[in-house]
């Protein structure tokens, strides 16, 4: 698996779940036997959305945070350096300012923090709903089951999202 979640979670292929999925199954009816259905694939589709984006936001934020903290470091050391000259403080300075307000505006670790959550809710499902436990146990209910506990994840990020963009900074 990729750097989010790297240290708690294991690698499992699509394979590795069918395997998962099949193996209390194979002595049931042909027709219980398809494929991994809507609800699965829906669970599947959204954990790597929300872990790809998690990744992303958190190299974003990172990224942002170091070149934050090396151009302000470097104002007071090129005024030393290039003490006849402001222009190149004066451009560290902005750069900094520059960084600074991409990072509010992009939000980049709330995200990140928003987008880790909604990955491992939606694994926990997934984890509850392959191993065949409750809420997951009856093979009637549980796609239902898991694609509305799936968007039921989904929308309460999207909330999150929704409060975050709402937010505006206070001149």
């Amino acid at each position: 698996m990729g750097e989010a979640g790297a240290h708690y979670l294991p690698d499992r292929s699509i394979e590795s779940y069918r395997k998962v999925l099949d193996e209390p199954m194979k002595d049931a009816p042909v027709e219980t036997r398809a494929e991994p259905k809507y609800a699965l694939k829906l669970a599947n589709d959204s954990y790597e959305w929300y872990r790809d984006r998690a990744i992303r936001c958190r190299h974003a934020y990172r990224i942002s945070e170091i070149a934050i903290l090396i151009n302000s470091a470097a104002i007071p050391t090129s005024a030393v350096i290039v003490q006849n000259d402001v222009r190149l403080p004066a451009v560290l300075g902005a750069v900094v300012v520059v960084l600074s307000g991409l990072r509010t505006v992009f939000h980049w670790q709330d995200n990140y923090l928003r987008f880790s959550g909604a990955r491992e809710a939606i694994e926990a499902q997934r984890r509850l709903y392959l191993t065949g436990a409750a809420p997951y146990d009856e093979l009637g209910t549980r796609d239902q089951v898991l694609a509305a506990a799936v968007s039921q994840i989904e929308q309460e990020e999207m909330a999150g999202w929704i409060k975050i963009s709402a937010e505006r900074p206070k001149p």
